[in-house]
């Protein structure tokens, strides 16, 4: 008959439970510092391809906005990088280690949502130009002052997951555990 058998001895069976009863017994606060700095990383390099942990691109943004974006127009969930540089991971025990962020608009971002805007007061400057009437900033000496009501809207913002594990994460951290297994605190 053709096939593969695999015969394990006592012995042989006495052995790997010894190893597995030794790796049981190991501290892994040593590999969780190094999961946390991987986790970081992979997380931090969404903002490059922009694309959520499965793999999807995130929402592109909204025309109106992406005209008046000043920094990094081509990118979301960039405008200067903060929330990029604040992802951080902690480890918050012997065996865990979180990866997130503790900016406010962090959250909306992960899930989406909405924002309530209340109404406000607000003064607009604008000018005319060949018989257009165009917003004028402040540098603009004869431009023309209102104060206008702005009214009670919402803002929607879709979610854009950048917090999680893609496929390559699960893989990669089981070779940084396979690698902590293999070579013991030396890693």
């Amino acid at each position: 008959m053709a096939g593969t058998r695999l015969t394990i001895d006592q012995a042989e069976l006495d052995r790997q439970n010894a190893f597995m009863a030794e790796q049981a017994a190991r501290d892994p606060s040593g590999l969780m510092p190094r999961l946390g700095e991987y986790l970081q990383g992979s997380t931090q390099k969404r903002f490059k391809t922009q694309t959520a942990p499965d793999g999807t691109p995130w929402a592109p943004l909204q025309k109106r906005y992406a005209r008046r974006k000043r920094y990094n127009k081509d990118k979301v969930l960039t405008l200067r990088g903060y929330l990029r540089s604040y992802i951080h991971y902690q480890v918050t025990g012997g065996d865990t280690v979180e990866v997130g962020s503790n900016q406010k608009y962090a959250a909306v971002h992960q899930f989406g949502g909405e924002i309530d805007m209340p109404e406000r007061q607000a003064t607009v400057r604008y000018r005319s130009v060949a018989g257009k009437v165009l917003f004028a900033g402040k540098k603009h000496k004869r431009a023309t002052e209102r104060s206008v009501t702005i009214p009670v809207h919402f803002v929607k913002i879709p979610a854009r997951p950048f917090l999680g594990l893609s496929t390559d994460d699960e893989r990669r951290i089981l070779e940084i555990l396979l690698s902590w297994v293999k070579d013991g605190e030396n890693t």
